[in-house]
């Protein structure tokens, strides 16, 4: 009887840990984060003034002082650019409003959209909804190697388990992950 109740105990106390986790809300305010790089400007937006759990996203790009692209529902953590500033990788750990890893071009095009709801990406630590750690947010140490001297080609970030992996071989492999279970 005194096991079940410590085994009780500690499943309870996992499953408030799990609820805590997964327990948020934006203040009910506008939030605008803007990026420049050379003549490029990357602006997020989250509204939650009407939504404090699912507030609006949006990504606007802008060259000079013309807007290229307007991009509703995305929003990332850290944003890395390329050393001419003409690619942008955006990456979260967060599962609100969803994108893994967004990368676009100062043109606005958006060129790779993840979403954790649609790929497994290798998490160390995942909740219900708000946590999805991928990739090492203290030192993602992202590098653009697009030359054509490259030997390996492509856009590399250190994941939350010290790999470095090249970006579109990580979307892959958990587009792939997702459609295994």
């Amino acid at each position: 009887m005194r096991t079940l109740r410590h085994l009780l105990a500690a499943l309870l106390l996992i499953a408030t840990t799990t609820a805590q986790a997964d327990s948020w809300s934006y203040p009910p305010e506008v939030t605008t984060r803007a990026y420049s790089y050379g003549d490029v400007r990357v602006v997020t937006t989250t509204d939650a003034r009407v939504h404090r759990k699912v507030p609006d996203f949006l990504l606007e790009i802008f060259r000079g002082e013309t807007r290229v692209a307007q991009i509703p529902g995305l929003s990332f953590e850290q944003l890395f650019v390329s050393n001419d500033n003409r690619l942008f990788l955006g990456l979260s750990n967060n599962g609100i409003p969803g994108p893994a890893v967004v990368l676009f071009n100062d043109r606005g095009d958006l060129l790779l959209l993840a979403d954790h709801g649609m790929a497994e990406f290798d998490y160390c630590e995942k909740s219900v909804t708000l946590v999805r750690t991928w990739f090492d947010a203290a030192n993602p140490n992202v590098r653009f190697r697009l030359g054509e001297e490259e030997a390996k080609p492509g856009i590399y970030v250190r994941t939350c388990k010290g790999n470095d992996v090249e970006i579109l071989d990580a979307v892959r492999k958990a587009y792939a992950r997702a459609g295994s279970h």
